[in-house]
């Protein structure tokens, strides 16, 4: 039993456009670990609900998590990014990310993006990220004024 718990945890899924109110109770747990592991996020599970509600965001799910994508649009090129807002796995660790990678790739094509977006607090993300075709942009430095 043990093996086929791990194959199905391990095989790619490909992750369904949810409604979030259907699922609101599985995924809202979820988006609060993400905020209580990320303090210096300022929403609240709440907000990611408005915002897929509204469809300003859209989520997906599958047997190994959900996905909060937003499409960003440069100001300036008008260039569209798809961002990865939030990502939540139910198996910590295992970068169940990295199966989806064709999946997203594909979105982003169907949405005519430009580019794909991620940003992480994982220690040793980036190493892993860009040895996985990803390339760094920028890293963000925070202090508060007193």
């Amino acid at each position: 039993m043990e093996n086929t718990e791990r194959r199905l945890t391990t095989d790619f899924v490909e992750p369904v456009l949810t409604d979030i109110r259907s699922t609101w109770n599985t995924v809202k747990p979820g988006i609060a670990q993400i905020l209580k592991d990320n303090p210096s996020l300022t929403f609240i599970p709440e907000d990611v609900y408005s915002e897929c509600v509204n469809e300003r965001a859209f989520l997906f799910t599958s047997p190994t998590g959900f996905l909060v994508l937003t499409i960003e649009i440069d100001r300036y090129t008008k260039d569209k990014t798809l961002y990865m807002w939030l990502a939540y796995t139910y198996e910590m660790g295992g970068h169940e990310w990295v199966s989806h990678e064709g999946w997203i790739e594909n979105v982003a094509k169907e949405l005519d993006c430009k580019f794909i977006e991620a940003q992480s607090n994982v220690p040793g993300f980036e190493s892993y990220a860009v040895a996985n075709g990803w390339s760094l942009d920028t890293r963000v430095y925070r202090r508060k004024v007193e």
